[in-house]
């Protein structure tokens, strides 16, 4: 899960689920910056032969919707698109309920097979809010061997990328500073309150009605449409991050209609939000303390012997004043001119934290900060790519869609604006670095269109019916805690859990052969990964 970053604010305090394309470096700007228990007994040991027959045999989970959602979209041709990509519209109801209502076009992408077909590999990169197209156009630096095999299909969830996105936040916004997001007085306070009304009218206003259909039940749906168009008898699907939320739900209502599925990065569905984001904020001061403990052995690390009263000092000179930053855009030697203060900061910390290859980046921002002129340059960089800037200067921000869609899935809700002087104070406490940026608006979506179709929470061995599916988590992993991997091998009956040792947001994506080989080969032949398999970083 990602952290709760600061712009727009009505979104702020959400656990805000991270793009794994982010993390594994497929957004990079020109300077270099990126926005980087035993096993169940009930599962088989070797080849894990797909189970419940074609899909109908057995009517979904009644939650309202229909049976076979395939039966109400249509899937347009194909076109040549983004290269070697091919490219085209699936046009789903609006409402779910309403099947004979207003329709949705959602984009999709593909990568033809080249070699023997098997079917199609769905993907799902997280976010939530992220492009499945932009990320399937990275897809060459995660594991090889899928593309011989699979039609490689991706598609922008509702509200999201080429699928009528969520956008509220004008560029010029997202060019502006930001806020200090962690308060400290009711000055901090107001001026927090004030920003998230600012988001939330323009939201409301801009894409009201479209914020009450983005939920996960909803892109359940469209996955399962999307499946049937695509010819495919049952399901083989990939997710990362909060892509595996989709997944889980999809396995609780069509556990007859998958043929293979990998979740990484686990991030479990119907949790409650005040627990899920303060789990999360935990992750992050532990790995920042990780960060911090290793600093001393790291050559460029600019922290000195005492690294954590160092970085206090530099929450402090940038909550005091701000300093000058610029970095290039592009080829052509424009340049993107600011400033970075402590909002910057944050942003540049969480976003460096999420794998081990981005403790480099931040050593550098904070050098750069500490020097004799100080700058923030890389600070801005950082912030700016989470953001979706490309190396050229335009933006692909994501952010409102990440917040509507959690809202549209989470039934608890604020009863008050951001900025709880009480929880910021009791988490502020416990976590130092980061107890009052996470606590700042949580649980969030005060003033939003409640849920329609909230979340539930899946009890232990809720999916009973599944093939056996593989889960993979991170025992560092500050996004998304490993504990939640843990307890989807309890709720999935017959899983198998493979994990990674190491701070690492999700794992399966080139990171290494150990996690890389088994999980390539159950989605390819079938065949289970080992009992308990666990790979050091």
């Amino acid at each position: 899960m990602a952290p709760v970053l600061p712009r727009p604010p009505w979104w702020r305090a959400l656990a805000v689920l991270v793009a794994v394309a982010l993390v594994a470096g497929c957004s990079r700007g020109d300077d270099g910056a990126t926005a980087p228990a035993p096993p169940s007994t009930g599962g088989p040991t070797g080849s894990a032969a797909p189970t419940g027959g074609r899909p109908g045999d057995r009517p979904p989970v009644d939650d309202g919707g229909p049976a076979d959602p395939a039966a109400h979209a249509t899937l347009g041709s194909w076109e040549r698109c983004r290269g070697a990509f091919q490219c085209a519209t699936l046009t789903v109801p609006r409402d779910w309920s309403e099947l004979d209502g207003p329709t949705l076009d959602l984009a999709v992408m593909r990568r033809p097979a080249t070699g023997e077909r098997i079917g199609s590999l769905l993907l799902n990169p997280g976010g939530p809010g992220a492009s499945g197209r932009d990320f399937l156009e990275g897809f060459t630096s995660l594991p090889t061997g899928l593309g011989d095999r699979f039609d490689v299909v991706a598609w922008d969830p509702r509200g999201t990328g080429g699928s009528q996105r969520i956008d509220c936040t004008s560029d010029e916004e997202l060019l502006g500073a930001e806020i200090d997001p962690t308060p400290e007085d009711p000055a901090d306070v107001a001026a927090i309150r004030a920003d998230a009304q600012e988001g939330l009218d323009a939201c409301l206003a801009a894409v009201g009605d479209l914020l009450e259909v983005v939920g996960t039940r909803s892109t359940v749906r469209d996955l399962d449409a999307l499946r049937g168009a695509l010819g495919d008898d049952a399901l083989t699907y990939l997710g990362y991050s909060y892509g595996t939320t989709i997944g889980l739900e999809y396995l609780r209502r069509y556990p007859h209609r998958v043929r293979a599925m990998v979740l990484d990065g686990v991030s479990l569905p119907g949790v409650d939000p005040v627990e899920d984001v303060h789990v999360q904020a935990q992750g992050f001061e532990r790995t920042l303390g990780a960060y911090l403990a290793a600093c001393p052995r790291r050559p460029g690390c600019p922290l000195g012997q005492d690294p954590r009263a160092t970085l206090a000092d530099v929450v402090a000179r940038l909550e005091a004043e701000r300093v000058p930053a610029s970095y290039a855009l592009g080829a052509d030697g424009a340049q993107r001119q600011g400033t970075a203060g402590v909002g910057e900061l944050y942003v540049a910390v969480a976003v460096s934290l999420y794998s081990e290859q981005g403790w480099g980046q931040l050593d550098r921002a904070l050098a750069e900060v500490l020097g004799p002129e100080p700058a923030g340059r890389t600070l801005l960089s950082l912030r700016d790519s989470y953001y979706g800037r490309t190396a050229e200067g335009a933006w692909h921000d994501d952010a409102d869609a990440r917040g509507a869609i959690r809202c549209a899935d989470q039934e608890a809700r604020a009863a008050q604006p951001e900025g709880d002087p009480a929880l910021a104070d009791r988490w502020g406490a416990e976590l130092p670095f980061w107890g009052r940026w996470f606590a700042v608006g949580t649980p969030g979506c005060w003033g939003l269109p409640p849920a329609t179709e909230p979340l539930a929470t899946l009890a232990d061995g809720a999916v009973a019916d599944a093939p056996p599916v593989v889960l993979v988590g991170s025992t560092e992993d500050p996004a998304t805690p490993y504990q939640q991997a843990r307890d989807a091998h309890r709720v999935v009956e017959g899983s198998r859990l493979v994990t990674y040792e190491g701070p690492e947001h999700t794992a399966y994506r080139s990171l290494t052969d150990c996690i890389d080989n088994p999980v390539t080969a159950y989605l390819v032949a079938l065949t289970l990964p080992p009992a308990d398999l666990r790979c050091p970083g």
